[in-house]
């Protein structure tokens, strides 16, 4: 008798979580939608998670991993292991709405999408949004859309052009397509970079607020935060190099408003004690630079839909002189 694979594949990476992760799995055996399995890949953590996992919840596919390969690392991992047409992608520290699965997986077929956004919520005020989708801007700024905002203004479903990796689904075609998630990311902007080269290829992405997922904002990236700076500063340079076609250096100088953005977030860097980190960053992208223009050269040469719809889908960025000094960024 053939082997039934199950349509979605749970991937929740793990590092030192054990205490955020009976409200997610439970809120994962809650789910209307039965047909997942769920995977749990483990960067090494040493807080008794794996035995936590093993004991309380014996029916989760744990990979038990020795070192910490990041969020990107762990997520591909389980792309090549799991079984599933579809991936979701979930944070350790969320809890899914019962419905959550079903209507990702409703929204995915009826939207013809390769990606779908979550309604994410915040978990502490479940009245305001985390995320309903993400953006980028012109100067390499990624964020959630709606982050903060009253949770009942995004309840209609419709495009975005990124996703938040913390809480989406994938079809299995996507990556089959375009590769895996960047491992050189580790973490953060992985999921604005593999959002990017999705669009690139012609999948489109969708925002569906009938799934709903509550996250504990900064759960993981509050314990490091000096490696959490030098990432989100390093990898926003990175998808930068890789991802922005050179039309979109070139409208409103915004090859100039990038460099002026890249030595004011040095100063704002330094100015909240990470001065190391954010030099660190940039050695990083010198050291690498060839290799990164090899990729650029890989996505660019790939592009399959119209510059104007990638440039009318990055936000434009509007930059002054008492707004670098306020904000820093």
């Amino acid at each position: 008798m053939k082997k039934k694979f199950p349509e979605v594949s749970v991937i929740i990476p793990n590092w030192n979580g054990k205490h955020l992760l009976k409200k997610c799995l439970d809120s994962l055996k809650l789910q209307t939608f039965k047909d997942f399995e769920v995977l749990i890949i483990d960067n090494g953590s040493k807080d008794g998670s794996q035995k936590f996992i093993k004991k309380k919840y014996p029916k989760v596919n744990l990979i038990e991993l020795k070192n910490n390969i990041g969020f990107s690392g762990a997520i591909n991992l389980g792309v090549k292991i799991c079984t599933g047409n579809y991936m979701f992608l979930l944070n350790n520290d969320t809890k899914v709405d019962k419905n959550c699965i079903k209507n990702l997986v409703t929204s995915v077929k009826k939207k013809k999408a390769g990606l779908i956004a979550a309604k994410i919520l915040q978990m502490d005020h479940p009245k305001l949004i985390d995320s309903a989708g993400d953006y980028i801007d012109a100067v390499g700024h990624a964020n959630n859309i709606g982050f903060g905002d009253y949770a009942n203004n995004y309840n209609n479903s419709g495009f975005v052009f990124l996703v938040c990796g913390g809480g989406c689904l994938i079809k299995r075609e996507v990556f089959e397509t375009i590769g895996f998630l960047d491992h050189d990311y580790f973490a953060y902007m992985e999921d604005v970079d593999f959002s990017l080269r999705a669009q690139f290829a012609g999948f489109k992405i969708f925002y569906e607020p009938s799934a709903i997922i509550y996250h504990k904002h900064k759960a993981t990236s509050s314990k490091i935060p000096a490696f959490t700076e030098y990432l989100q500063y390093r990898n926003m340079t990175m998808t930068i190099i890789k991802n922005f076609p050179l039309e979109l250096f070139a409208r409103d100088l915004n090859w100039l408003k990038i460099i002026l953005v890249n030595l004011n977030t040095i100063r704002f860097l330094a100015g909240e004690g990470y001065f190391k980190e954010a030099i660190k960053a940039e050695y990083y992208i010198i050291k690498n630079f060839p290799g990164l223009l090899q990729k650029r050269k890989k996505i660019q040469s790939n592009i399959k839909v119209p510059i104007d719809y990638i440039m009318e889908n990055i936000y434009p960025k509007k930059i002054t002189f008492f707004g670098l000094l306020k904000s820093g960024i």
